[in-house]
């Protein structure tokens, strides 16, 4: 019984540690481009124009291109980054959106009731647009990075070993869990909470969808942080009828994204029995 379940635990370890390093192979370099933009010509983000440029190349071999290709066919089925129709990308963004806005509702009535502490980072006095496109770029780096790790990765090979569901809520704690390099704080819940919802958009078939909300979310979130990282925070509050009507807009969301994610299914079974295209199911 013990050798069984260690041979079941093995490869859920692996999926864990190779959902890391791919994920740590597409973010670190960053972390690195930005220390030197800072020491040499911070006055231009020369760092984001190098950092699009290793994406390209990180997708692409993800993807299957380079060597060894003894591993291509291996590492274009891992990342799952397939092409989508039209209608299948249109219900995606909707329920991944939905779900998004519904769940930051509930963060930001929490966050207001001083139940979630923020800690403030100080930007560097730097020129304002290098600071935009940094935080754009973070952003771009979190989400394609991110997704291709834990949503194409992790969870692929976790999909093959358990249940979509299990596969689903172990990624999801993983990707909390990764963030406690920002800080352990109540946002984890909410951090594996949109885990689960980018674990979810693989109904669609890829990961494009999730990095594309991914992405969208943490520039989002950056840049209303950098807007007002100069203001003091201001005091808990009770729960008022903004909490109230917050909490009430985010709760129809929730049925949006549900009835979203039922016809995004729907549409994907309707897709799977027609006679696939030349060309339709190619990846990126």
């Amino acid at each position: 019984m013990v050798e069984f379940r260690r041979l079941r635990l093995l490869p859920t370890v692996w999926a864990v540690m190779l959902g890391l390093i791919v994920t740590t192979a597409g973010s670190l370099p960053w972390s690195a481009l930005v220390v030197l933009n800072v020491k040499f010509g911070v006055l231009f983000p020369w760092a984001s124009v190098v950092m699009a440029l290793y994406l390209v190349v990180y997708l692409k071999y993800l993807n299957g291109w380079g060597p060894p290709l003894s591993t291509a066919a291996i590492r274009a089925s891992r990342l799952r980054a397939r092409s989508l129709p039209g209608a299948v990308w249109g219900w995606a963004l909707l329920a991944g959106g939905s779900a998004n806005i519904a769940l930051a509702a509930v963060f930001v009535v929490i966050s207001r009731l001083g139940w979630i502490h923020h800690a403030k980072t100080p930007l560097p006095a730097l020129p304002p647009l290098t600071i935009a496109v940094w935080l754009l770029t973070g952003a771009a780096v979190s989400g394609i990075a991110e997704e291709c790790g834990f949503r194409g990765y992790m969870q692929g090979i976790l999909e093959e070993r358990y249940r979509a569901p299990i596969a689903i809520v172990i990624t999801s704690v993983c990707f909390g869990a990764f963030h406690l390099t920002h800080g352990f704080s109540p946002a984890i819940i909410f951090d594996a909470a949109w885990g689960a919802v980018y674990g979810v958009l693989i109904l669609s078939g890829s990961i494009l969808p999730s990095m594309v909300l991914h992405a969208s979310l943490d520039a989002l979130e950056v840049l209303v942080l950098w807007k007002f990282s100069g203001i003091s925070m201001q005091p808990p509050v009770t729960f008022d009828s903004a909490a109230t009507v917050t909490l009430f807009s985010g709760m129809i969301l929730a049925v949006v994204a549900y009835e979203s994610f039922r016809r995004l299914s729907q549409v994907r079974v309707s897709e799977r029995t027609r006679k696939v295209r030349p060309g339709e199911a190619t990846s990126i």
